[in-house]
């Protein structure tokens, strides 16, 4: 019996329950151990009783560890929320760019038995040092659990419960000479210079990724093109690149206890290297124990291993059960271990039983264990890729199929290239050259294959939750059935991908049904307003401020759920990042026939409308600079584009936007003002509208009632998210409000459809 695992388990089950369930969990679980306790004392079967005691015992220490750790280091910290004070910090990582200057992972001393870890934020001076160095400044501490009133795990995940936000000069003490405990990250920085030595462009921005575990270069477009094409796991270091590394070592050592003399410590200085993540330190516990089985004459148990770790994992940081790395790692692995080998040999079984022997066969072998790699690995990470990423990829076992063998090649040329440069540059830009080939056809597959149709279903879909539900229930009674038959398995399949055939399609026809199609999507902080009609469509613009947010994924997913690959006009009503800077991952995903931007002067024009005007040049958009009235044809309905009629600011020199469609009627302001709501109605003369886009996502300054009483509108909607401005504020509510209009709020009811028929 695998009472390790039971009791990992259960341990690590107490812990997720913690995290995740609500505050009166915890007793729950203590009067769930004890009757366990009761049900093992009084049970009459030997083996149900040990399985009882372990089980409780398992519980009742994942859920006393996770309060003690709480109390011992989270507490300390809680208590510096929301305070201003000279601190010094230990920086334990380097530090990169930020929109502000830098940020980096440091440790502070809290009163808590070891110093916690905090993500500090500060100018440019931070970008100056290494691990080790100990800076000193006036910081306002803040919670990293709560950001702008909204829970996030972001920051807890990764053992940090403080951010701290340096004010003034920063005193930097120098750390002496290089320190053993952060050696492994001085490699991780030399690595990445000699990266930047011998590779250029995506191929360095890929093996950066591959080698040394940063992806700080990505942009939101190569994120976007990875989770769609179901490679995002390729370049996040992971177990796949840990088994790449350790089979190296194999190689070239050639014995099995020599491997495991040098590879396990081959394998923590990577771990060290690449920051330790749960995935990487997953596969470095298991491939370790893997390796060390045999010299002890033991059996390597998939299953006990695998628990062991995730419950070491825990106890480092309890909090890390709501990393994403964590539970993809663990789900695929758990998804190889326990269907990978039945599901090759069933389909081998049946494919090659009567093929001879060659390289036909050979290939066929390499095809089938891929299919079923992907398949089985990716059997338990669906869902999670759905509600993380929004998207499930179709086209991943293609995808993995073809990409895998070169990101293994890139791998592994990529580190000896490196070695050879440290001998003789020259010699390493030689092997260099074959790495980032391979590297190259992996971005032209990856980019191609993002183009094929109905590559991914996104959570856009309203079908796409239902499917899962309906495909994982019956997956386990398939499961389950003591007479699992072939024919019964294909019609569970097959039935599987009739409905995913259904739950594709369904959203485009159903789309297709009115004659008006608006959607003002839930992007954060920002906006972005979909208008379709008669196979056209048009977005009114692009961005949030909600860094978790990418408004270019959101409305992309939403224009290809509907069946739009093309968007015939992108309007941009003013140039502020909340509203535009979306467009970088829109431009990635999708052929924009047309940009509706405002004129401005040569004078007046902005860094963010040359970013614009760049992005349109470079992908082909006609560009359609408004400086007076602009009607556009969408379908059966129209769309009236109004030019900016404010100065002074960005928000007032911005284009309003009317969409009509008969007698519906919706108008879109942008940031603007009351004052230059004002100017519109004296401009043109707009009529009584069904919905308006409240301005400037709820501002007391905006939603005036001049222009309340003059559209009348029956709906109003806010598109507003997580912030620091207090918005909607209790004004611009208390004007819709009196106005009679029904108020939705993006926040709250997330993406408002309306439909006109």
């Amino acid at each position: 019996m695998r009472w390790l695992a039971i009791f990992c388990f259960a341990a690590s089950g107490a812990v997720f329950a913690l995290q995740y369930g609500p505050v009166w969990i915890l007793p729950l679980l203590l009067a769930l151990s004890l009757a366990a306790v009761l049900a093992g004392v009084l049970g009459k079967r030997k083996r149900r009783r040990m399985i009882s005691l372990v089980l409780a015992l398992g519980v009742a220490f994942g859920a006393c560890y996770t309060t003690a750790y709480t109390a011992l280091f989270v507490r300390p910290a809680a208590r510096l929320i929301e305070t201003e004070q000279t601190v010094t910090l230990t920086l334990c990582a380097y530090p990169v760019e930020h929109a502000y200057g830098a940020k980096v992972q440091a440790l502070l001393e809290v009163g808590a038995p070891r110093p916690v870890k905090v993500q500090l934020y500060g100018g440019d001076a931070l970008l100056s040092c290494a691990p080790g160095d100990r800076v000193t400044t006036v910081a306002k501490l803040r919670d990293a659990s709560v950001i702008h009133g909204e829970k996030l795990t972001t920051f807890t995940a990764k053992g940090m419960h403080l951010l701290a936000y340096a004010k003034g000069e920063m005193a930097i003490e120098r750390g002496e000479g290089v320190s053993l405990r952060y050696a492994p990250l001085h490699l991780g920085s030399f690595l990445r210079s000699r990266i930047a030595l011998l590779y250029e462009g995506d191929a360095a921005i890929l093996m950066t990724a591959l080698l040394t575990g940063e992806r700080s270069a990505f942009d939101d477009a190569l994120y976007s093109t990875l989770s769609e094409t179901g490679l995002t796991h390729v370049t996040a270091v992971s177990g796949m690149h840990c088994a790449f590394l350790f089979s190296l070592v194999g190689l070239l050592v050639r014995s099995k206890r020599r491997a495991a003399l040098v590879g396990i410590p081959v394998l923590v200085v990577f771990m060290l290297m690449v920051g330790g993540t749960p995935s990487v330190t997953r596969a470095c516990f298991m491939l370790a124990m893997m390796s060390l089985a045999p010299l002890f004459h033991r059996r390597n148990d998939k299953l006990t291993t695998l628990s062991l770790a995730l419950l070491i994992l825990l106890l480092r940081n309890p909090y890390a059960a709501a990393s994403i790395s964590l539970q993809l790692s663990f789900a695929a692995v758990a998804g190889l271990a326990a269907f990978s080998a039945p599901m090759y040999r069933a389909l081998a079984g049946r494919l090659l039983k009567e093929m001879q022997w060659g390289v036909k066969k050979r290939v066929c072998r390499f095809v089938l264990a891929a299919f079923t790699t992907t398949c089985t690995a990716s059997l338990f990470t669906v869902p999670l890729a759905a509600y993380y990423f929004g998207c499930v990829s179709l086209i991943a076992p293609v995808s993995n199929l073809l990409c895998l063998p070169a990101i293994t090649a890139a791998f592994c040329i990529g580190l000896i290239s490196l070695a050879l440069s440290a001998v003789w540059l020259p010699l390493g830009s030689i092997a260099a050259v074959f790495a980032a080939a391979f590297l190259d056809y992996f971005v032209l597959v990856m980019r191609l294959l993002a183009q094929v149709p109905y590559h991914a279903v996104y959570t856009a879909n309203p079908y796409l939750a239902p499917w899962l539900a309906y495909f994982y229930a019956s997956f386990f009674l398939v499961w389950i059935s003591k007479q699992r038959r072939r024919r019964t398995v294909a019609a569970a399949v097959a039935l599987s991908l009739t409905a995913l055939v259904l739950v594709a399609v369904l959203p485009v026809l159903s789309g297709r049904d009115g004659r008006l199609s608006a959607a003002v999507l839930d992007v954060g902080q920002g906006e972005s307003v979909l208008l379709a009609s008669g196979g056209t469509a048009a977005l009114v613009d692009c961005g949030s401020s909600n860094t978790w947010v990418n408004a270019g994924t959101v409305a992309a997913n939403e224009l290809n759920t509907r069946g739009y690959t093309t968007l015939d006009y992108l309007i941009l009503t003013h140039y502020h990042s909340d509203h535009a800077n979306g467009l970088p991952t829109l431009f990635s995903r999708m052929k924009i026939k047309t940009l509706v931007i405002p004129a401005l002067d040569d004078e007046e024009s902005t860094f963010l409308q040359q970013e614009v005007l760049a992005l349109a040049a470079e992908n082909g958009t006609e560009v359609r600079m408004i400086s007076e009235d602009e009607t556009i044809p969408l379908g059966e309905a129209s769309v009236s584009v109004f030019p900016p009629l404010g100065k002074g600011s960005t928000n007032e020199e911005g284009l309003s936007v009317l969409c009509s469609c008969e007698e519906f009627d919706m108008l879109i302001t942008g940031d603007m003002d009351s004052d230059t709501e004002k100017r519109l109605l004296e401009y043109t003369a707009l009529p009584d509208t069904e919905v308006l886009v409240a301005g400037h996502h709820g501002s007391k300054y905006s939603s005036g009632t001049a222009l309340l009483n003059a559209i009348t509108p029956e709906d109003v909607v806010i598109p507003v998210g997580t912030n620091s401005y207090g918005h909607p504020t209790e004004e611009a509510m208390a004007r819709i409000g009196g106005s009679g209009a029904e108020l939705y709020r993006t926040d709250r009811h997330g993406t408002v459809l309306i439909t006109v028929y």
